[in-house]
């Protein structure tokens, strides 16, 4: 297989791996301005340094306030905001993302409140790799919604719901 082809076949295999929907979100420290994306390609790294790491294209609109300001809030989305998603995964709608009134900020890192979870970073090392730029973040902060909240799935190109499967007992 030529690139091409690994990159469509890889493509289609990744439809298939379900993942947590979230908007990354930091602050522009030159305007002040917010900024943010929809990504799922958000991962733990450690737990001793409590650490996460997400991908950005180095194409997206977010990839430089990140990298300027040094910081990201990794907001774990639930079912009822499924709504949110559409204005950071279309940059023609980007006047939109920060306009509803869900929005909060933490030392001045726009998060959501009622998020699963509010993870925010203090970057530690960018690492460079193809079209994108790994961010490597610990943990400086978590603000957690009351009560429970299923967290939103993507499969398939669609939303999706991620439950605990009820194993049977033998």
């Amino acid at each position: 297989m030529r690139n091409g082809e690994h990159r469509d076949a890889l493509k289609a295999a990744m439809r298939r791996m379900p993942g947590a929907v979230c908007l990354v979100t930091t602050v522009d420290p030159s305007e002040g301005a917010p900024a943010g994306l929809a990504a799922s390609a958000v991962i733990p790294i450690s737990m001793d340094p409590p650490s996460m790491l997400i991908s950005i294209n180095s194409q997206a609109s977010a990839h430089g306030p990140i990298a300027r300001s040094g910081r990201f809030c990794i907001n774990l989305l639930a079912t009822d905001q499924t709504d949110l998603v559409g204005p950071f995964a279309d940059s023609a709608r980007r006047d939109e993302r920060f306009s509803a009134e869900d929005w909060a900020r933490h030392e001045g890192v726009p998060y959501l409140p009622n998020a699963c979870a509010a993870i925010f970073c203090e970057v530690q090392q960018e690492v460079p790799f193809g079209t994108h730029t790994l961010f490597i973040g610990e943990v400086a902060h978590i603000v957690g919604r009351d009560g429970a909240a299923a967290p939103l799935g993507w499969i398939e190109g669609g939303f999706a719901t991620i439950e605990p499967l009820a194993l049977a007992r033998a």
